[in-house]
């Protein structure tokens, strides 16, 4: 992620989710059909009819001279897979009022109440809850994770999934288009609705939100209340610009060079170095015809892995992997390991955001630390920037008050024994690195931060991590945490010891990578890979600025090889959204495929021949040269595998390929030098 610092965003969302009460038994009886149409509340909050176009929901009320009407709109995805599983519009007033007779492009929509969304939420779970009162589901409504099961009585119980009981366990997952399908089917099969429906989920008095379910697409949609100012705690707008003046005037330029003095120096000289490496011009391709894609075995991956032993001082480690594709996955088993430890939780994480969902996630770690150790070590800047913008939450805090909070680290040790530090940015570099540690013995890495993008509207990826591995992250961990304290130079404590290198064969050994001060290992480590590789090279990577990198890969593909790189179709930043775009005019020139997925992929993910890299680090400058990463690689077929056919198969089947070079004016090319230098 890009961190930007944007203008005050508008949006309050009132949804209502009545069973998601921690301990509470429903009775599992048949709930009443639908009642229909009216919505319950105040006439004037009450739409009296409303009719669903393409993209937009249009409701009329009544008002004194006439019907008042308001709209609400969304971009349409139709038949693009990977798209989020739900969208977010806001009401507001209609800029149109189109002819309720334009035919079939207009349909009617039919109204209902509050207790009829609390019906329809009962039975979809009473169908959907496990029979084993030892498990649960989890189902994601409208940004909310509910998990239920039946109790060992038969009842159904509802709680959010950070206040679960420990021992509850989840064995299925339902997203937000799986909640969709599964709602429009009981409309279709038991209450005969076919039509568009409109379910008022919140309170009138302070004003009522909706869902919109489409039985006939299976989509969903949150209509929030007309807009209102999302409430921030402290001073704003202001608070955010005097923290990041703070963090970045004082904390990084004058606080750490003077307790960091060898370090901030040898910030000063990378940053500096790589810098002007970066900038150094590299000819992309040749005027010479296009090779075909070679047919030939792939690289010995023994011999490679030898080399890499010499390139690199980084060595393997024991240790397996497991691949977590998107929030669903990994925030469902980061949950249930923190409610699970039994002796700390480790978090080193770039961006810990301030939306709805980050803040449930930091009760979790608040609640856990009365009982075991909680750190967490935050990216200074990655933090504040991203707690500024708004926008990337549009649900409000559920479990506690309803403004987001002037700190997350100030939120994290109000009322818990949560240690919280924060990485200084000197020269404006910053620890980028995501790594999760429970209990010293199980890991998370990858690059989801925590927020609700990672979590429900952003295509990522982390890895679950056992074994000797681990006490390699751990250490890692000590070091950087030691690293924030007020005096690092004197600060006591020691890191945890490194385990033995991998005396296990190569299959079974995983290889961390990093990005450090002087020692640029992952991109000296895929650089070395890109000209090794004899027979694919597959590469999914939501910034692609780093022109060495380009270069290597068209390369490759001139001597033969298959070379694919997916691309987000909408990025977060407009610099890399246009270095993206000049990457793409080199590919295409020379005969690398290039795929734009659906939305925004923030997957860092990398395979050559059978080599695979994973981890926090984009193809920019700041990840390959500058900031602070953690990648893990390995050769190990089971995951190279899964990898390819669960990650890279399906993203090319989402995506489209792009055959003609997007045009590109001056204004993208200065944008395209900018970002050579983030």
């Amino acid at each position: 992620m890009i961190v930007r610092f944007p203008a005050a965003s508008w949006l309050l969302v009132a949804v209502g989710l009545p069973l998601v009460v921690a301990g509470c038994a429903v009775p599992p009886a048949v709930p009443p059909p639908l009642t229909g149409p009216a919505i319950p509340g105040p006439a004037a909050s009450a739409p009296r009819a409303g009719w669903l176009a393409p993209g937009r929901l249009l409701l009329a009320y009544a008002g004194p001279g006439g019907d008042v009407h308001l709209e609400a709109t969304w971009p349409v995805a139709a038949g693009q897979e990977g798209a989020p599983g739900h969208v977010v519009a806001q009401l507001d007033l209609a800029s149109s009022v189109p002819r309720l007779d334009a035919g079939p492009a207009l349909r009617p929509v039919r109204l209902y109440g509050r207790a009829d969304w609390d019906a329809l939420l009962h039975e979809v779970f009473a169908d959907l809850a496990p029979t084993d009162p030892a498990h649960a589901t989890l189902v994601a409504v409208q940004g909310v994770d509910i998990v239920f099961h039946r109790d060992g009585g038969g009842a159904l119980r509802t709680y959010r999934h950070e206040r679960k009981p420990a021992g509850l366990i989840v064995v299925r997952t339902l997203g937000e288009q799986d909640f969709a399908r599964a709602a429009a089917a009981h409309l279709a099969a038991r209450w005969s609705a076919t039509e568009p429906l409109l379910f008022a989920t919140g309170d009138p008095d302070s004003g009522t939100g909706y869902v919109l379910i489409d039985p006939a697409s299976g989509q969903s949609v949150l209509i929030a209340p007309v807009a209102a100012p999302e409430p921030v705690a402290g001073a704003g707008a202001l608070g955010v610009s005097l923290d990041f003046a703070q963090a970045l005037l004082l904390q990084s330029h004058v606080v750490a060079p003077l307790t960091r003095p060898f370090a901030s120096t040898e910030r000063f000289l990378t940053q500096a170095a790589q810098s002007a490496i970066a900038a150094l011009p590299r000819p992309v391709g040749t005027a010479e015809p296009i090779p075909p894609v070679a047919d030939r075995p792939p690289m010995d991956l023994a011999a490679w892995e030898d080399e890499l032993d010499r390139r690199v001082d980084s060595p393997r480690y024991a240790g397996r992997m497991r691949l977590l594709i998107d929030g669903e996955a990994f925030f469902t088993r980061f949950v249930q390991a923190v409610q699970e430890a039994r002796e700390s939780v480790d978090i080193r994480i770039y961006i810990f955001d301030r939306d709805a969902y980050a803040l449930r996630i930091a009760d979790l770690l608040k609640s856990r630390s009365r009982d075991i150790r909680v750190r967490v070590l935050l990216d200074e800047l990655g933090s504040i920037g991203a707690g500024a913008d708004a926008s990337a939450a549009p649900h409000p805090y559920a479990g506690g008050a309803g403004a987001r909070p002037a700190s997350i680290a100030g939120y994290l040790r109000e009322g818990s024994a949560v240690d919280v530090r924060a990485l200084p940015n000197t020269f404006l570099t910053s620890d980028h690195t995501k790594v999760l540690l429970i209990d010293g013995d199980r890991a998370f890495a990858g690059g989801m931060n925590i927020g609700y993008q990672y979590r429900y509207a952003w295509h990522d990826l982390m890895v679950e991590v056992e074994g000797p591995i681990v006490a390699r992250l751990a250490h890692d961990f000590d070091e950087a945490f030691r690293r924030a304290g007020v005096v690092p130079l004197t600060e006591a404590g020691r890191a945890r010891p490194l385990p033995p290198a991998a005396t296990a064969p190569w299959t079974s050994a995983v290889r961390p990578l990093y990005t450090r001060p002087a020692d640029p290992q992952i991109l000296r480590a895929q650089l070395a890979a890109i000209r090794a590789a004899h027979r694919e090279i597959l590469v999914e990577q939501a910034y692609v600025a780093d022109d060495e990198i380009v270069a290597a890969l068209v390369t490759a593909r001139r001597r033969g090889v298959d070379v694919r790189v997916i691309l987000p179709t909408r990025g977060d930043s407009g610099f890399m959204n246009s270095a993206n775009l000049i990457a793409t005019r080199a590919f295409l020139r020379n005969g690398v495929r290039v795929y734009a997925y659906p939305g925004m992929t923030h997957v860092k993910a990398a395979l050559y021949d059978g080599w695979a890299v994973v981890g926090s680090a984009n193809f920019d400058k700041l990840s390959l040269r500058v900031n602070g990463e953690t990648c893990l690689a390995t050769s190990d077929p089971g995951f190279v595998g899964t990898l390819r056919r669960d990650l890279f198969e399906r993203d090319l089947a989402r995506a489209k390929e792009i055959t003609t070079a997007p045009d590109a004016g001056w204004t993208t090319y200065i944008a395209d030098f900018v970002a050579d230098q983030l």
